[in-house]
């Protein structure tokens, strides 16, 4: 059982989650990695069934099963004594292209939004439970920058980005005067991170040039944001949207 503050990171053997387990970790917090069985097959880090860099252990569920979120919190909770951290990570790697609206099947949409909407409540509702008896958390949503913009072939990650701002302002509302900060991170286009992948160089010179920082984001910069948000300073900072992503939202 720890006595140093327990964080729970989802998505987190790669890209931009794995740096916020590692900047977690280097704070001195005890980081539980959360990740699907089909991202440990793929050889994404913790691929050989061992917690990925910076964590002490790795619990494997599907976000959008209520009952795998709530196992995975309860592990998390009997493994380490306490969880006053939640990281709910919904950045993917690769290219985010998505379907024109009007060619989106309903199974895909209902797919889309099980994994990247509700899933992400399953866990904060599970998260919720034990802060609130203890008095104390933190949870922070990491959602792509195309949340809050109007894209072509981005409806659904767009929609379910928009709902996890809302249900964030929201929860902190709720809970704001029983000691739970709840705050959302907006990831800008980052190295490695959840749209550049094997990105051809003119279209990465073309993306670069819709940043007004001209430049990608590195992974440690919303890494940084996410670790301030986490920590005890940032008890008077919830219901927040912050954009780490070099103006791309504005």
């Amino acid at each position: 059982m720890s006595e140093r503050t327990v964080a729970l990171v989802t998505n987190g053997t790669c890209g931009v989650g794995q740096e916020i387990v590692r900047s977690l970790d280097a704070a001195g917090l005890v980081v539980a990695v959360g990740a699907r069985p089909a991202d440990l097959e793929n050889g994404n880090g913790g691929g050989d069934g061992k917690p990925p860099e910076g964590a002490v252990s790795l619990h494997q569920g599907l976000v959008s099963s209520p009952a795998d979120c709530a196992r995975v919190v309860k592990e998390v909770i009997d493994q380490h004594g306490r969880l006053d951290v939640l990281v709910c990570n919904t950045l993917r790697s690769g290219l985010s292209f998505e379907t024109l609206l009007e060619r989106i099947g309903s199974a895909e949409w209902d797919r889309h939004m099980a994994g990247y909407l509700s899933g992400p409540f399953y866990l904060v509702r599970a998260a919720l439970v034990p802060m609130l008896e203890q008095g104390y958390g933190r949870i922070v949503l990491v959602v792509p920058v195309e949340g809050g913009r109007g894209s072509v072939g981005q409806a659904m990650m767009g929609v379910s980005s928009a709902g996890l701002v809302t249900l964030a302002r929201r929860l902190a509302r709720e809970v704001g005067n029983r000691g739970v900060t709840v705050n959302t991170v907006v990831a800008g286009i980052v190295e490695s991170g959840w749209s550049l992948g094997d990105m051809p160089p003119e279209m990465a010179e073309q993306v670069t040039r819709s940043v007004p920082a001209g430049r990608f984001g590195d992974r440690t910069e919303v890494a940084s944001m996410v670790r301030y948000l986490c920590s005890p300073e940032a008890g008077y900072v919830t219901g927040q949207v912050i954009a780490v992503d070099g103006g791309f939202g504005t």
